[in-house]
């Protein structure tokens, strides 16, 4: 072992707080983790948060999301999110393009119906093995996000199909 002096500043002097000119929050760069973009709640409590591979014994910050969208229909919310560009994977976003929205018995997507038509918003029935897969999909997002990350989000009833985009 060796002894370490740390440097000194030598007249120079320290300026406390942030650069001017970071965004932070809701103007922070795409990507970058925000709750400033959800509606939320957050409570300290015995959750059982998986800390590096075992439940925490102790309080843990637990986040409740608030669903902006409660009172509309997935018909409502799939003419509103097809074909726009979405941020998927929170806290590590990544930008994507909503191809389709789903809830337990539908899946909803754009396409054209008559040649030279706008395109409209088309509900297909799931195949019979498709519900079970909804399903534990629907529950597993429900699930991680609850242990693993401390986030409640209620029950999941509509999933975002989304393509990543690059670039």
């Amino acid at each position: 072992m060796e002894p370490f002096d740390l440097p000194t500043l030598d007249g120079l002097h320290l300026i406390e707080g942030l650069c001017e000119g970071v965004s932070l929050g809701v103007e922070a760069l795409a990507g970058f983790p925000s709750l400033n973009t959800l509606p939320h709640t957050a409570l300290l409590g015995f959750h059982g948060v998986n800390v590096h591979g075992s439940e925490s014994r102790n309080k843990s910050m637990v986040v409740h999301i608030k669903n902006p969208h409660e009172d509309k229909t997935t018909e409502d919310i799939a003419r509103e999110m097809i074909d726009k560009r979405t941020f998927m994977g929170w806290p590590f976003l990544q930008e994507g393009l909503v191809v389709a929205v789903s809830d337990s018995l539908f899946k909803y997507e754009k396409m054209v119906v008559i040649p030279g038509s706008p395109a409209k918003v088309i509900s297909n029935p799931h195949a019979p093995y498709g519900l079970g897969h909804w399903k534990s999909k629907a529950e597993r997002i429900e699930q991680i996000y609850s242990k693993r990350c401390g986030v409640i989000t209620g029950d999941v009833d509509i999933l975002l199909h989304v393509r990543p985009l690059k670039g």
